[in-house]
């Protein structure tokens, strides 16, 4: 829901202590996504919903969004360098490749993500 001064609700994080490259959705839960950092790590976060979706703005009455929250799941540097590329498995949960500009390409499995 868009406000007409204060726009589309929104939250932000502290990804990394440097430029976030990349942000990629886990395909079989939309709840989970990864970031990948100019400092070589990736990061794991869980969306969670807010209880109400729209709410009353303080001042005027009208419609609000209300944004979630995340969740740091995990964190791990995996590069020396930045990581610029990273993709999913569609049929394997937790199956993951990724490449960085130390010239590596690395095959990863992150495990336990059906716990949440």
């Amino acid at each position: 829901t868009q406000h007409s001064t204060d726009g589309f609700a929104f939250t932000s994080e502290r990804a990394h202590r440097s430029t976030v490259w990349l942000s990629k959705f886990l395909p079989q839960n939309r709840d989970i996504f990864l970031t990948g950092g100019g400092n070589g790590g990736l990061n794991i976060y869980k969306y969670h919903y807010p209880q109400n979706r729209v709410g009353k703005h303080g001042q005027d009455g009208a419609a609000v969004g209300i944004a979630g929250s995340v969740e740091l799941l995990n964190s791990r540097v995996i590069s020396t360098q930045p990581v610029t590329s990273f993709d999913w498995s569609p049929d394997r949960q937790g199956l993951c490749c990724l490449s960085s500009m130390d010239q590596t390409l690395r095959v990863l499995v992150v495990t336990k993500l059906e716990k949440h």
